[in-house]
């Protein structure tokens, strides 16, 4: 299945979820240059610097025309801000399988005001309507709760522990798996009770 890139644009309240364009290099550099995001994020570079940012970009472009293992990067714009405040991501997708793998980060300046539900909301709805999957997984660290917590919010189950299954920083970390079936998604009840 070749992913239509028209229908990748959700606008929200506060938000317009997108494709990631070359002009987003500064934001994402400016967001992601504290150091907790490459102890969360696998393969992030510290210190990040704007040549990683626009590396980055490049290489999620050529991500959505992959024949094989295609994803697509979402930039998460804030219209108030002006400004993209992070990023999502849906990862590995397996047309055959219908499914694939959730990422996110957002910019701690914005945490913990339901950007990352509102994004994610929009993005699932999408991926389980338009794209046609039936799974949506996602493997957070460990000693990662907050991440964890907030899957669990958007109706994720803890399916597994995948021990010692990445190595980074110098050591392997387990990882927890969760995901979320097309079933249980319920788009209008997640909206009313995360964003109200």
């Amino acid at each position: 299945m070749q992913i239509d890139k028209s229908k990748i644009y959700f606008e929200t309240d506060r938000l317009i979820i997108r494709l990631l364009k070359p002009s987003d290099a500064s934001d994402i550099f400016e967001n992601y240059k504290d150091k907790v995001y490459s102890k969360n994020i696998p393969n992030l570079p510290y210190p990040y610097t704007l040549k990683h940012a626009n590396d980055f970009i490049k290489k999620n472009k050529s991500k959505i025309n992959r024949k094989k293992d295609p994803g697509i990067e979402f930039a998460i714009f804030s219209k108030e801000e002006n400004r993209v405040i992070g990023g999502a991501s849906l990862n590995h997708i397996d047309f055959k399988n219908k499914k694939c793998e959730s990422a996110s980060c957002l910019s701690k300046k914005y945490w913990g005001k339901k950007y990352i539900y509102e994004a994610k909301l929009e993005i699932y709805k999408y991926a389980f309507n338009i794209l046609k999957l039936n799974k949506i997984y996602a493997d957070v660290f460990t000693y990662n709760l907050r991440s964890k917590k907030h899957l669990e919010k958007l109706g994720f189950k803890e399916v597994g522990l995948k021990r010692k299954d990445i190595f980074h920083k110098n050591k392997f970390i387990d990882l927890y798996r969760l995901d979320l079936l097309k079933e249980e998604f319920k788009y209008k009840d997640l909206k009313k009770n995360l964003l109200s």
